[in-house]
């Protein structure tokens, strides 16, 4: 029988809190351990100024210790580390694992710290992109970064094909699901090409398949993430969207089937903001639009990290008062050039951009609107890593297949991941 990974970091973080004599924040002298999953040395740079600037202003902290990372490790890192003993304070974490580390008692309340902190403004966040990270009135993280799934489109590619592309869909006031789909079918039969690929999805990673849910109304659970919504008329409807662009169009690679967008052999594609930086030297002329609507309306598919304080850490107090510190406005404003923030005050054109070498602010202004109005963030379950594995594994068993009935597939997943999310 295989321990749930909540399981273990429940029992992990119990050992870690009876080990702890002193009472926290009872040193005069503080150093604190930050974890990031980023190597980029400029990121890691900048949270190195920040933490120096922060021990310089506090009265206990003398310095913080940025310590890098591999994602995919995150939870055997932790739950070995705070059953050692040596947690890390301060971590970046992943919205797909908030559920998980808020019903653990993993993370610390920071709405203490950030009411007595002056002037940090919390009504500046954008209360649809807190929600997963509170729990009535308490925080238990800081998102720092925001990115939205967009849709890029190789404008060469339409034009070969004599087919409307995703802006002048927009432009007539046709942009959904409905309408992209097809044209897709048109440009396959034009060129013989794939029309739209899903970014990083290759048939194995579920959450690519958002716009589409979320255009729908559709989820794969409840709002409580006690309940399996696969098989509801919502999501049924998204994916024959889907089904059908893949299966029965031809408009969307097989599983198996390799193509490259960046390197202009697909006529769309799906991905985070950040994937801008593969069309630096692209060889078409590209454009950048939202995803399309469909009968819920327009909405923006959100992935997420927060600033967390861990509550096995040595240093609870101090390591809460980081995390708002590097929530402010002053700090959050020195990394939302790399990082997509929630501030109001900052999500503007201009910081998104950045140092960004393919993005102008006319292009992202969109994406914003967008975030701002209706930004989605992904879905979590409280086991998200087992339940991710398992619908991964379910879709690829009786959705990801030519000729199947979708409802039927959809059922048959939902009796896969319905017993994980009890």
């Amino acid at each position: 029988m295989r321990t749930r990974p909540r399981v273990w970091l429940s029992v992990a973080l119990s050992a870690a809190l009876c080990t702890i004599a002193a009472p926290v924040g009872a040193q005069d002298e503080v150093d604190l351990r930050m974890t990031i999953w980023s190597a980029n040395p400029a990121h890691v740079e900048l949270f190195e100024q920040l933490g120096a600037e922060f021990a310089a202003a506090s009265p206990t902290v003398s310095g913080v210790t940025i310590e890098s990372f591999n994602l995919a490790e995150l939870d055997t890192l932790f739950t070995t580390q705070i059953a050692a003993g040596d947690p890390p304070d301060v971590s970046w974490l992943p919205v797909e694992a908030s559920l998980q580390y808020r019903q653990a008692g993993a993370l610390i309340d920071l709405k203490p710290v950030i009411d007595a902190t002056p002037d940090f403004d919390f009504a500046d966040f954008i209360p649809a992109l807190l929600e997963r990270w509170v729990d009535g009135d308490a925080v238990y993280g800081i998102p720092f970064s925001t990115g939205p799934l967009v849709m890029y489109y190789n404008k060469d590619l339409y034009a070969q094909a004599g087919v409307k592309d995703p802006g002048q869909l927009i432009a007539e006031g046709n942009w959904t699901w409905d309408a992209f789909r097809e044209t897709s079918k048109q440009l396959h039969e034009a060129l013989g090409t794939p029309s739209y690929v899903l970014n990083d999805f290759d048939f194995k990673n579920w959450t690519r398949l958002l716009p589409y849910m979320f255009a729908y109304g559709a989820s794969p659970w409840d709002d409580t993430a006690t309940s399996c919504t696969m098989d509801s008329p919502e999501m049924i409807e998204a994916m024959q969207v889907f089904h059908g662009m893949t299966f029965d169009d031809g408009s969307m690679p097989l599983p198996g089937q390799q193509v490259d967008f960046w390197g202009g052999q697909v006529g769309a594609t799906s991905a985070f903001l950040g994937s801008s930086a593969n069309l630096v030297d692209a060889p078409f002329e590209w454009g950048l639009v939202q995803t399309p609507a469909g009968s819920a309306g327009d909405t923006v598919a959100t992935g997420q990290a927060s600033i967390v304080a861990l509550a096995a850490g040595r240093h609870t107090t101090e390591a809460a008062e980081f995390v708002a510190f590097l929530a402010s406005k002053d700090a959050m404003a020195k990394y939302s050039a790399y990082f997509p923030p929630i501030r109001e005050s900052l999500l503007t054109p201009e910081v998104l951009v950045g140092a960004s070498l393919v993005l102008t602010p006319e292009l992202v202004a969109p994406m914003i609107d967008g975030v701002k109005t209706n930004g989605k963030v992904f879905p979590v379950a409280a086991d998200n890593s087992a339940v991710a594995t398992a619908l991964n594994r379910a879709l690829d068993e009786h959705l990801y297949q030519p000729g199947v009935d979708v409802a039927q597939a959809l059922a048959s997943v939902c009796a896969e991941i319905a017993p994980l999310l009890k």
